[in-house]
């Protein structure tokens, strides 16, 4: 049920203050949306220790030569009024309408919108987990292992735990399409908790995907779970089967974030509403992956950004009826040459399961949101060559890297 009914205001009459604490996409999402739909209506500030937007989804092309362009959150907000406060949220007091912030400071809000992400969960020892400047790092150091001959097996796993498994299926591309560029014989082995590839996605998506791999001569194996690993060799469940990987590349697990004052759920997340409102928090909205939904991904958090920011929108006197968070999924698979689109609806949404190797949405961006993708778009440009890396081609770089340089 919205709560728009219920008006956002100040005793003094200015605008409601709204307070945004993130600095990844669907905390830009939520401030371009609320801007466009509340104009002068609402102040807003952002709150995020990040000088840069956070960007994970092409953390992935990194060790593969491109360092994607870096966009400063000051700098991109000014021109909306929107100031970025050099900080993070830590205790939010609900009865007083206040956060205490990691600097010390206290901070009063009519409205407060999280959207601060989720905190990273270390996997078993002896996997290498893909997360982090130091996990680039490390992935790339293997990379070059690999195609060297030093390393002759890679096993990449896919964990039930995990809320986005594409960026994993994306490094098991990418990097068996390396190695047969580089005449490595190294073997590429991709296994997964799902029962098919991207299996979220379903249908003629997830049967592309399984062409791909074989095309490329990656080894997939459905249904299972790492459930120990030997020197050489990991023992998988159910089954017991056997499979040799000299390392093992994964995926963390994600925890929910650590604020005080909000209630949780067993993992940590904060429980929501369809319009994104904390329950048992009035007057607090989530979007994201710190919120208690399955699947941790750009797109939807960006959705889950505009359902949240027409909600508030119309609590400062906006005449709308706010829009539910309604799920559609759009991922674009990052694959070193052209790049597969997938699209699907979540329960009851539209539309219907479909893949190709043409775009489905435009701007072609990563992440498909509303507001961020045109804005990405806008100040990058359109997608455009850039200087050759390997076997990348222009028509494998998304729009997010154009102007990317080599590494």
């Amino acid at each position: 049920m919205s709560h728009a009914v219920d008006r956002l205001r100040r005793p003094d009459g200015a605008p409601p203050r709204v307070l945004v604490a993130g600095g990844g996409v669907a905390a830009l999402e939520l401030v371009l949306a609320l801007r466009a739909l509340a104009g002068a209506r609402v102040a807003i500030e952002l709150v995020a220790p990040e000088r840069e937007l956070r960007y994970p989804p092409l953390d992935v092309v990194e060790p593969f030569g491109l360092a994607p362009p870096r966009i400063e959150l000051a700098e991109a907000l000014a021109p909306y009024d929107v100031p970025h406060r050099l900080d993070a949220i830590e205790d939010v007091e609900v009865t007083d309408h206040s956060v205490r912030t990691r600097a010390g400071a206290l901070l009063h809000y009519e409205a407060l919108a999280i959207a601060i992400g989720a905190r990273r969960v270390a996997p078993p020892a002896g996997m290498l987990a893909f997360t982090g400047r130091v996990g680039r790092e490390r992935f790339a150091e293997l990379l070059h292992a690999s195609e060297t001959g030093i390393v002759r097996s890679l096993l990449f796993v896919v964990p039930a735990t995990v809320g986005w498994p594409l960026p994993l299926y994306e490094l098991a591309i990418m990097t068996a399409r390396r190695l047969r560029a580089a005449g490595s014989a190294a073997r590429v082995t991709l296994a997964t908790a799902e029962r098919a590839p991207l299996e979220l996605f379903g249908g003629r998506p997830s049967g592309q995907l399984l062409e791909r791999l074989r095309e490329l001569g990656i080894a997939f194996v459905a249904g299972v779970q790492v459930e120990r690993m030997l020197r050489g060799e990991v023992r998988l469940a159910p089954g017991g089967r056997l499979l040799s990987a000299d390392r093992v590349v994964t995926l963390p697990a994600l925890a929910g974030p650590q604020l005080t004052g909000l209630p949780v759920d067993a993992g940590g997340f904060l429980p929501v509403d369809a319009h994104g409102a904390v329950r048992g928090a009035y007057d607090v909205y989530a979007a994201g992956d710190a919120i208690a939904y399955p699947i941790k991904h750009g797109g939807l958090a960006t959705q889950q950004a505009d359902a949240v920011a027409e909600e508030l929108a119309a609590r400062v006197g906006v005449p709308l009826d706010p829009a539910p968070f309604r799920p559609v999924l759009r991922g674009m698979l990052l694959t070193g040459a052209e790049p597969q689109f997938l699209e699907a609806g979540v329960g009851t949404s539209r539309p219907d399961p479909a893949g190709g190797r043409s775009p489905l949405w435009w701007p072609p961006a990563k992440v498909a949101g509303r507001h961020v993708a045109p804005f990405l778009a806008a100040r990058l440009g359109q997608p455009a060559p850039v200087a050759p890396v390997s076997d990348w081609t222009a028509d494998a770089i998304p729009l997010e890297l154009a102007g990317a340089v080599a590494q």
